[in-house]
């Protein structure tokens, strides 16, 4: 079975509903990859002193990403939200994910050269889905020159000098963490996310998504926006000339704005870099200006193409992954000659929805069992 996808003016006309995401839960992942169901590693921006993104990359601890983490902590996080939330259907949804998934959804239909593929399972009438890694993608960032990996580097480096583990409001001239940064290096390790829900058409989304930091101390409760405060880092090269600035627009700004619009982050901080690595200027975008500024300029991607697409792609997907058994997975890959989206059954099942999640259980540790067969239409989420 595919799902054609067409050229991108036929995409054009009224937007369909995105609704207002709103936080669900939050959790943290330590230097050690361990969980937390707590703020601990929420960062708050402050302004970097320090331009170097190069420093400290001989000390830069980088994630394991040859270890499957699949979408663990998302579910665990789900978990944890049933058991403390008074009203557990807060925590359903048609459709679970990742934020950096829906992204590459959304971008589809204007990048016809990058490749994805995702598996997807139903359990309960819900969809979830996770990416594949493809063997060439890892080959490729494996076989990365050292000045591609530097600049790599330097976008997590970026985020260490433009963040502080207490809120603007509390640091004073002359503190330490201020001189700490301008040579710590960066720990992928680290992670603060956030679990938001949302609706696009007549899909209902949960998506975990990686918070940078927060521009304020956050606050919780039934009337608090925490999704007001968050910022998205980003870098990007210095824009010297039309070339530059043509590819920016095209390709960083689209992403900068999928992102940060899927879950509610209104800000956008990109520092934007030279050839040696330093930070020349900082500057801010709002999320919902983006559109502006590529407005009417031929070529060039528009959000309503981005939703209007991401919407029928989820109504197809509601119509092919259609057995409500977490045992069984789709594979969906979008691939050269760029013409549709395939999906097949897995002929090998593959799970990776946790049993634990099945038992409505959670762990501190990424990992463990997957569904078996024997229980997965048994036990209650609830």
């Amino acid at each position: 079975m595919s799902f054609p996808v067409r050229p991108p003016v036929s995409y054009k006309g009224e937007f369909p509903t995105y609704a207002q995401p709103a936080e669900i839960t939050s959790y943290s992942i330590d230097h050690n990859r361990q969980v937390w169901f707590d703020d601990r590693e929420l960062k708050y921006y402050y302004p970097p002193n320090g331009k170097d993104l190069y420093v400290g990359f001989d000390k830069f601890i980088k994630r394991d990403e040859s270890i499957p983490e699949h979408i663990d902590t998302l579910l665990d996080a789900l978990t944890n939200a049933r058991q403390k939330a008074s009203n557990p259907q807060l925590a359903q949804a048609d459709i679970v994910t990742w934020r950096g998934i829906m992204t590459k959804i959304m971008c589809t239909p204007t990048t016809r050269n990058e490749p994805w593929m995702l598996r997807a399972t139903r359990h309960k009438n819900t969809i979830y889905i996770e990416e594949q890694a493809m063997d060439e993608k890892k080959r490729n960032e494996a076989d990365l020159p050292i000045k591609e990996q530097m600049q790599c580097y330097g976008g997590y480096r970026f985020e260490t000098l433009c963040t502080l583990s207490k809120p603007p409001s509390k640091v004073q001239k002359g503190d330490p963490e201020l001189l700490q940064r301008l040579n710590d290096s960066a720990d992928t390790n680290i992670q603060y996310c956030v679990v938001v829900k949302t609706k696009l058409g007549k899909n209902s989304l949960i998506m975990g998504a990686e918070v940078d930091c927060s521009r304020d101390v956050k606050r919780v409760g039934e009337k608090s926006n925490p999704l007001q405060n968050y910022v998205e880092l980003k870098t990007s090269r210095l824009i010297e000339n039309s070339r530059h600035q043509s590819s920016f627009e095209r390709f960083k700004l689209k992403k900068f704005w999928a992102q940060s619009f899927l879950v509610g982050v209104p800000r956008v901080i990109c520092g934007f870099r030279d050839d040696q690595g330093l930070v020349q200027s900082v500057e801010e975008f709002k999320t919902m200006e983006i559109p502006r500024m590529v407005r009417n300029k031929p070529g060039l991607w528009e959000p309503v193409v981005c939703l209007r697409f991401a919407n029928e792609f989820l109504d197809w997907l509601q119509t092919v992954v259609v057995e409500d058994d977490p045992t069984v997975t789709y594979i969906i890959e979008w691939k050269a000659p760029w013409h549709e989206i395939t999906i097949r059954k897995e002929s090998i099942p593959q799970p990776f929805i946790t049993q634990r999640y099945i038992d409505g259980e959670t762990s501190h540790e990424i990992g463990g069992p997957r569904v078996s067969s024997s229980t997965s239409s048994y036990k209650s989420l609830e």
